[in-house]
């Protein structure tokens, strides 16, 4: 990613002096905040171009233009939320309801789809889309207007999103064969899939906004010391909030993507879903304890796993040693990201 911008202000009229302007930055150096993050990214990238090798290598099947693009294809849900994800973790919170998110708002609008007298489904899905929002707004509200733990906090909220799933469904698929939602999972433009495309959107979208606007350099300010951000006239809640309210409506809109690509709705849709995602985001080099972390480097920790899952399953490996070996890389790379910054202190 290239630089970042210098702010000497803030908008809404809040300006930062320049003592604490000077503790922020000091801050994010002590972090080792680089917005350029090349080392760290080129690392990510060199392990991805060998795993491709070694399954390319293994399996004919790998390198094939229809394993490519179903590769893509299928990391786009949980890439989606990841990127968001991303940002609430810079800020030091984290979110564990996006898997529950997924499955209510799949439950949602396939229940409605299935009433006698169904809404139209342009409206389904905004209402689809609304629980995400919800669930976003509530999480944000939890976290930080009644300083509740974020880790605590949203797996309750994920138990009762799901238990919401369970209960609309009553336990089981409901099917969902129209298109709108088809076309969001399964749909294309020029031969490329409109996840993929989703995933392609807001990957630079989000990208820019970290790297290049006040708002994303408030985001890292927060997570590298949120007193100091306080002090300057960071509204840090408000900020937190608003990426809580990211997260939620990227995980309603993942929800609608899988609805699509499986044509129902079912409350086991996105169970898991959250420890793949935080594993990538951790993966990409964002340090739980916030004040660290890249869009870049999210993306390759997405690919990272994708890859993984789907050279393993063509090589005839099971779902149980996946997650084994996902375990062992992640323990291993979050272990040479902590040696690498020892050695720079």
């Amino acid at each position: 990613m290239g630089a970042c911008t210098e702010v000497n202000t803030f908008s809404g009229g809040d300006r930062i002096k320049g003592s604490y302007m000077s503790g922020l930055d000091a801050s994010l150096q002590s972090k080792k905040l680089n917005c350029k993050k090349i080392p760290s990214n080129l690392i990510l990238f060199v392990i991805l171009a060998v795993m491709v090798g070694v399954f390319s290598a293994l399996s004919r099947d790998f390198y094939s233009y229809y394993n490519i693009v179903a590769i893509l294809n299928n990391l786009a849900f949980t890439g989606i939320i990841a990127a968001a994800l991303t940002l609430v973790m810079i800020t030091g919170g984290l979110d564990m309801s996006v898997g529950g998110n997924i499955a209510l708002t799949s439950c949602m609008v396939a229940a409605m789809y299935n009433l006698p007298n169904p809404p139209n489904m342009i409206l389904v899905v905004f209402i689809g889309l609304l629980v995400g929002v919800f669930i976003g707004f509530f999480n944000g509200f939890l976290i930080t207007r009644l300083n509740l733990n974020p880790v605590i906090t949203t797996l309750g909220v994920m138990t009762m999103a799901r238990g919401g799933a369970y209960v609309l469904s009553k336990g089981r698929s409901i099917l969902v064969m129209e298109n709108v939602t088809g076309f969001l999972g399964r749909g294309t433009v020029a031969r490329i899939p409109m996840p993929l495309l989703f995933f392609i959107l807001v990957y630079m979208v989000l990208a820019i906004i970290l790297s290049r606007s006040k708002f994303g350099r408030k985001v890292y300010y927060i997570g590298a010391n949120p007193e100091a951000a306080r002090v300057s006239g960071i509204n840090s809640r408000r900020i937190k909030t608003i990426l809580y309210f990211l997260t939620g409506i990227s995980a309603s809109f993942s929800g609608l993507i899988l609805t699509g690509m499986t044509a129902a709705g079912m409350p086991q849709h996105g169970a898991g879903t959250e420890l793949d995602i935080i594993s990538a985001v951790l993966l990409g080099g964002t340090a739980l304890a916030g004040g660290k972390g890249s869009i870049v480097g999210t993306l390759a920790g997405v690919l990272i796993l994708a890859v993984l899952y789907n050279g393993f399953t063509l090589i005839g490996i099971k779902w149980m040693p996946i997650r084994v070996f996902q375990g062992i890389l992640l323990v291993g790379i979050v272990a040479l990201y902590e040696a690498r910054g020892k050695k720079r202190f």
